[in-house]
């Protein structure tokens, strides 16, 4: 996905619980908790964040270089998309 990519607010309610993101996924009904390097950058994806901005998130929250932080964020935007979670925008 490129551009902007934003979750599905009509497939995901969401809350954070301390440092966790707990998500009910509504066409499974199912609840998932969301790692620390997800719930990073989670509310970005709420509101809609490129992928150069979640990168940045991770690197500043975690200390990472570039290359680890899109590493990361790369496999968390393929897990989200495989589950039909995100919108993506040019």
């Amino acid at each position: 996905m490129q551009g902007t990519l934003k979750l599905r607010s009509d497939a995901v309610d969401w809350r954070q619980v301390d440092d966790e993101i707990v998500v009910l996924i509504k066409g499974s009904s199912t609840y998932a908790a969301i790692n620390s390097a997800g719930a990073a950058i989670w509310p970005a994806l709420a509101k809609g964040a490129t992928r150069e901005e979640l990168v940045t998130l991770l690197q500043k929250r975690f200390g990472i270089d570039s290359g680890r932080a899109a590493k990361d964020a790369d496999a968390f935007i393929a897990t989200l998309a495989e589950q039909d979670l995100l919108v993506g925008t040019t």
